[in-house]
C-alpha cells in the first residue's frame, strides 16, 4: 500500500504544471532574483527602455521621457511597435527618477538599464520590486543595445525573440557595411554643442559605436578626454579635434546656426568640404536612443547622409530626405 500511494503521488505530480522557476541575473548594481513567468506590470525609469520592451512584444505600463515630447514617450521608430502591444504607458516627466511615481505604479519590474540611477536610488528602488540596473560587463550609459536587448528578455522570457530582433537588425547593418566598403578606415565621431562649448563622446557612446560598425572610428583620444565620464566639453577653439572624415551633429537649428557662425568652424576642413552631417529632429532623437528599433529606422537615410558627408563634395547634400 505505501508503495501505491507514493507510485500515484508520483503521477500526480507529473500531471501538474511545472512550477515556474526564479532566475537571477548580475547587472551593474549587483544581482537581481525575479520570476520571468510572473512579470505583469512593467516600468522603464530609464530613458529608452520603452522600445526595447515594444522589440520584445512588450508593454509597459510606466515609461520615463527623455525628450521630444512624443505622445507616451515614444519615438516615430517605434510607434508601430507601440501600437502592436497595445501599449499606452504613464508618462513620467522631468530628467530624474522620481521615486513616488514608480511606486504609484505598482510595478512587479523596473527596468533601470539605461538610467539615471546610483547605488542609493538603486537600493530605494528596490524596496518596490525587482530592479534590473545595467549590463554588468560595461560601463554606466556604455552597454551594447544587444547586450541590453538580452538582459531585457532574460527578465521578461523573451530570448527567442530577442535573438530574432538581434539576428534581423544586425543583417541589415551588415548588408549596409557590405554596401559601403568606402566607410573603413574613415575618422568620425557623433557631436553635441552646449552653452558654446563642444561635447565629445567616447568611443563606445551608442552613436560611436554605431558609426564604428561601419569602419567609421572616433579619435582615440577622445577616450581619454572623458576621463570618468562619458562625455567632456572643450571649447570652441579647438574645432581641430573634430576636424574628421564626418561629424555627425546631434544639435538643433539654433546651435548649427552658432557653430556655423564661428571662423574656428568655418576653416575646418569638415566645413569647407561638407563633411558635416546635421540630423534632423527625428534622427538625433533616433541616433540618442540607439534601441533596436530606432537603429533599425535609421540606418538606411544614416548610409545617404554618411556617403554624401565622406565623399569630401561640399555639393553633395547631407540633409535627411524622406
Amino acid at each position: 500500500m505505501p508503495r501505491a500511494l507514493a507510485i500515484l503521488a508520483s503521477l500526480a505530480a507529473l500531471a501538474l504544471p511545472a512550477a515556474a522557476e526564479e532566475i537571477t541575473l548580475r547587472h551593474g548594481f549587483g544581482e537581481t532574483t525575479i520570476d520571468p513567468d510572473k512579470v505583469q506590470r512593467i516600468v522603464s525609469v530609464g530613458y529608452h527602455e520603452q522600445d526595447f520592451l515594444y522589440a520584445l512584444g512588450l508593454a509597459p505600463v510606466g515609461v520615463h521621457d527623455w525628450f521630444g515630447d512624443h505622445p507616451y514617450a515614444t519615438g516615430p521608430w517605434a510607434e508601430d511597435e507601440r501600437k502592436a502591444v497595445g501599449a499606452e504607458p504613464e508618462v513620467q516627466k522631468g530628467f530624474e527618477i522620481d521615486v513616488e511615481w514608480v511606486w504609484e505604479m505598482q510595478p512587479d519590474l523596473i527596468l533601470a538599464t539605461f538610467a539615471p540611477m546610483d547605488a542609493a536610488l538603486y537600493a530605494q528602488l528596490s524596496q518596490i520590486a525587482p530592479v534590473l540596473g545595467p549590463p554588468a560587463e560595461y560601463p554606466l550609459w556604455g552597454g551594447p543595445w544587444d547586450a541590453e536587448l538580452r538582459l531585457i528578455a532574460q527578465a521578461t522570457g523573451r530570448e527567442t525573440e530577442a535573438e530574432a530582433v538581434i539576428d534581423r537588425i544586425s543583417a541589415k547593418v551588415d548588408a549596409a557595411v557590405t554596401a559601403h566598403p568606402q566607410f573603413r578606415g574613415l575618422s568620425g565621431t557623433a557631436a553635441y554643442f552646449q552653452n558654446g562649448q563642444i561635447v565629445g563622446y567616447r568611443s563606445m557612446d551608442g552613436a560611436n559605436r554605431l558609426l564604428a560598425s561601419f569602419g567609421i572610428k572616433s579619435p582615440p583620444v577622445f577616450d581619454e578626454m572623458v576621463g570618468g565620464s562619458d562625455r567632456f566639453q572643450i571649447s570652441p577653439e579647438r574645432f581641430d579635434l573634430f576636424d574628421l572624415d564626418v561629424l555627425f551633429w546631434l544639435v538643433e537649428a539654433p546651435s548649427r546656426a552658432a557653430i556655423e557662425a564661428l571662423p574656428s568652424w568655418q576653416n575646418t576642413r569638415a566645413a569647407r568640404e561638407g563633411r558635416a552631417i546635421w540630423a534632423s529632429p527625428q534622427m538625433m532623437g533616433a541616433m540618442s536612443f540607439q534601441s533596436p528599433l530606432s537603429i533599425e529606422w535609421a540606418l538606411e537615410p544614416l548610409t545617404r547622409m554618411l556617403a554624401a558627408a565622406s565623399d569630401g563634395d561640399p555639393a553633395t547634400s547631407t540633409e535627411q530626405t524622406p
